[in-house]
């Protein structure tokens, strides 16, 4: 019943194969798929792809004037701010409950062209940016500085024009 203990074989390794030449798109391929060590390189040679740097001052300007335009869409649902804002905006009187449903749209698009300027897409941000700032006037601007939080961040986005690497 008792056996000797059987030895353990080492693993078979594979031979190591030459190093891509310089230049080129990534290690060479293997017939298994895999190169030696079991580490799959991307194709890029050696170092990983740089990553999109965007100001976090702008994220945040657009971000708060997003907010703030919702706010202010959702405060047009209370009827005594209701009443004081037609006060200011005689218009918005005209608008009603499509008031909220522009004040939530509008400030979906900006926060839609957060994530494009996030993505690296600086321009078409700035021009979504613009028309849902200045259209958020019918409800009020989102107290006014939405607005101009809005309108400021585009244009500061549009005379920008440093890419970052």
């Amino acid at each position: 019943m008792n056996q000797p203990p059987v030895p353990l074989a080492a693993p078979a390794t594979m031979p190591a194969a030459p190093m891509p030449p310089a230049g080129s798109s990534g290690p060479t391929l293997y017939a298994q798929g895999v190169p030696p060590g079991g580490v799959i390189y991307g194709p890029y040679s050696g170092k990983p792809p740089v990553v999109r740097r965007y100001s976090l001052l702008l994220v945040l300007l657009l971000t708060t004037s997003a907010v703030l335009i919702y706010a202010n869409a959702q405060a047009l649902l209370w009827p005594p701010f209701f009443l004081s804002w037609v006060a200011f905006f005689p218009w918005v009187a005209q608008l009603g409950n499509f008031g909220f449903i522009l004040g939530v749209v509008l400030s979906l698009v900006i926060t839609g062209a957060i994530f494009l300027y996030m993505l690296g897409f600086r321009v078409l941000a700035a021009f979504m940016v613009f028309p849902a700032a200045i259209v958020s006037l019918f409800i009020g601007g989102g107290f006014w500085v939405g607005l101009v939080l809005g309108v400021l961040t585009g244009i500061f986005m549009i005379m920008n024009g440093r890419q970052w690497h």
